[in-house]
């Protein structure tokens, strides 16, 4: 029996455990409908709550914020999670933006309506947060704000409601930002919020907070462990309410959430204001800077630089030069600290960010571009090294957090993977079946032609229908002001890579009008046929090596792009050399046989250089050279497959 108990102890134990979820992040979207943890536990009547809703005005004009402040009747009933959304009181439909304000709030979205939900970061105890609602700018009507407030688990009160707020046209705007609470509130407005350091060390509680129901554990953010708010305070401020409280830009991509990124940008709006904040990992001599863009590429753009001590620096980009503007601005409580190689800037801007004829409206529609590189002087800074310049996939609102993603670059993957097969996989195969295997397979012919003839032809049309393809692609992406001087300065692949192409699609052409066989033009045909393949060949090579160095294809840290060409290059040239000196004894072996048959048939000399006795026996070596092609295709196609995967590994 005792035995028994032991066995079904365990069983026991697991049955009696309810469903608990803990999201010490706050509460998920799952929650948006409801806005009650799934803690298996009856909610608090309402009538009794130690908790309210307070709200600073309680008339709005459309268009027009006020702020709304979670707190407690004055007892000692702190709260440890929440969760607050806006209502419409005709048909309880979540409506209008939230602004946070507090350290401890970050957004949720519900129903697809940005901003419009707040829930708590961190688990600990906290006496009130406060934020800012915003009404549309197109409704009228009645509105509350509900909360869910989480004493503990066993105690939390659900969609608690503030008074009626109205919002009309007829309401005055003055009553927006008060900086004192009306007098029939027993605390002024302006007070701080309890002990905001303290809620960024503590433990977090995880039984205590917003819990999802059991059934959208899956769509939930995971319960905090231990030391999760500790890990917070070391993070650097840039990293601190990405995607929360502020939107957050990093360079390579995908870096922030990891916390590691070389460059980083983050904003938010405060006010009637903008608040940015700027990051990089190796500032000593370096700058930063965030550019605001209607497209995802450099040129006729506003860039504000992080960049000097004493302040912002605004900058005009025409093309790739950025002209200094100003180091005012407008711009306000510029911070800046350098520490350990690190800086990082804090700014503030007005919604129109102007100097002399340059403006941009913040309040629009901004693709933002973010890039780095060395600061020579005051008010002077060098072009953005490779692969510390990042676009925005997409424009966005710099007043509503969201997350702005990489800007993909897919066409300039395709472009280079398509390249690399035309030269490397098959230009020089083509090449080399044509100068080589001309006596081989003799008298066996596929469709028609020699093989070695379909072979080479297949080699070449696909090398140059690709090249095609990839020039057009890259075209799609970046237009052709690659081609520009100031380019060709920086870095030749454009120039080279389109020199490459144009002789490329002259070979078609040549050999659509050559000479028939003995011919007197057959053998310049024969010469300009092989010079112009030879040097898109080696124009294409070099397009490639160049291509480690470009900007946009951020290579520059693949440092085993250029060695992986030189030993492409390298074997291709012993290739070349192999089979001419297998070439050349076959010759030799052919020129003696043919001799002694001429001395026995009693030829005095041998007719139209024809020196086979049987015109369909392969030149002497032929099983060597397929083998040796085989080798040689087998290792240019391994090398095309290492840079292809460099191409698609190198970081946005």
């Amino acid at each position: 029996m005792a035995r028994s108990a032991i066995f079904l102890l365990p069983l026991y134990l697991l049955s009696s455990l309810h469903p608990a979820h803990g999201y010490g992040s706050g509460a998920p979207k799952s929650q948006c409908g409801s806005l009650a943890p799934g803690h298996g536990i009856p909610a608090k009547d309402n009538s009794n709550t130690p908790y309210s809703i307070k709200l600073n005005s309680t008339q709005l004009s459309p268009g027009v914020s006020t702020e709304i402040e979670l707190t407690h009747d004055g007892s000692d009933a702190k709260f440890k999670g929440y969760m607050v959304q806006a209502r419409t009181d005709s048909d309880d439909s979540v409506i209008g933006a939230f602004e946070i304000i507090s350290d401890d709030a970050q957004y949720v979205e519900c129903g697809s309506v940005p901003q419009s939900a707040v829930t708590h970061v961190f688990s600990e105890a906290k006496e009130s947060i406060k934020m800012k609602w915003k009404a549309p700018s197109d409704f009228t009507g009645k509105v509350k704000i509900v909360a869910t407030f989480v004493k503990d688990y066993s105690n939390y009160w659900v969609q608690v409601p503030s008074e009626t707020l109205e919002v009309s046209e007829s309401t005055s705007t003055g009553i927006q930002f008060p900086t004192e609470a009306p007098s029939a509130e027993p605390e002024p407005e302006t007070e701080p919020e309890s002990e905001p350091e303290a809620e960024a060390e503590s433990e977090p509680e995880p039984e205590s907070e917003p819990e999802s129901e059991p059934e959208a554990e899956a769509e939930s953010e995971p319960e905090s462990e231990p030391g999760a708010n500790e890990r917070h305070s070391e993070m650097h401020p840039i990293y601190k309410g990405c995607g929360k409280s502020k939107s957050c830009f990093g360079i390579p991509s995908k870096c922030l959430e990891e916390n590691e990124c070389d460059f980083a940008a983050s904003w938010k709006p405060s006010g009637d204001q903008f608040e940015f904040e700027m990051y990089r990992k190796d500032g000593s001599g370096n700058y930063v800077a965030v550019g605001f863009s209607k497209d995802s590429k450099m040129g006729e753009d506003l860039v504000l630089a992080c960049a000097n001590a004493n302040s912002a620096e605004l900058y005009w980009n025409s093309g790739q030069k950025p002209t200094f503007l100003s180091a005012d601005a407008g711009i306000t409580d510029f911070k800046y600290s350098s520490e350990d190689g690190v800086i990082f800037c804090t700014m503030k801007s007005p919604s129109l960010l102007k100097s002399g004829d340059y403006s941009v409206n913040l309040n629009e529609e901004q693709t933002i571009l973010l890039a780095g590189g060395p600061r020579i002087q005051a008010g002077k800074l060098e072009y953005h090294l490779p692969g510390k310049k990042l676009a925005a996939a997409e424009p966005v609102l710099l007043s509503l957090v969201s997350s702005a993603g990489v800007k993909s670059d897919l066409l300039v993957k395709l472009h280079g993977l398509f390249m690399l097969i035309a030269w490397l996989g098959c230009a020089g195969a083509g090449m080399i079946m044509a100068r080589y295997f001309k006596q081989t397979w003799k008298g066996k012919q596929i469709m028609g032609a020699d093989r070695w003839f379909q072979a080479h032809r297949l080699f070449m049309v696909t090398a140059v229908i690709l090249s095609i393809v990839a020039v057009v692609l890259i075209v799609v992406e970046v237009g052709v002001t690659p081609l520009g001087l100031e380019h060709l300065e920086r870095n030749a692949h454009p120039v080279i890579g389109l020199i490459c192409v144009l002789l490329a699609l002259v070979q078609p052409i040549m050999a659509a009008f050559r000479p028939h066989p003995g011919d007197a033009g057959r053998k310049l045909f024969n010469w300009a046929h092989w010079g112009v393949g030879n040097m898109a060949h080696v124009f294409g090579i070099c397009a490639i090596f160049l291509a480690g160095n470009l900007a946009k294809a951020n290579l520059s840290s693949t440092e085993w792009w250029s060695w992986v060409l030189v030993a492409y290059v390298v074997f291709h040239v012993i290739t070349h050399l192999v089979f001419s000196l297998l070439w050349a004894k076959s010759e030799r072996t052919q020129r003696i046989a043919d001799q002694q048959m001429a001395e026995i048939n009693g030829m005095n000399k041998i007719q139209n250089n024809n020196f086979g006795v049987d015109e369909k026996l392969d030149q002497e070596g032929g099983s060597f050279r397929k083998i040796l092609f085989f080798v040689y295709f087998i290792t240019a196609w391994v090398l095309v497959a290492v840079l292809a995967v460099a191409v698609f590994k190198a970081e946005s």
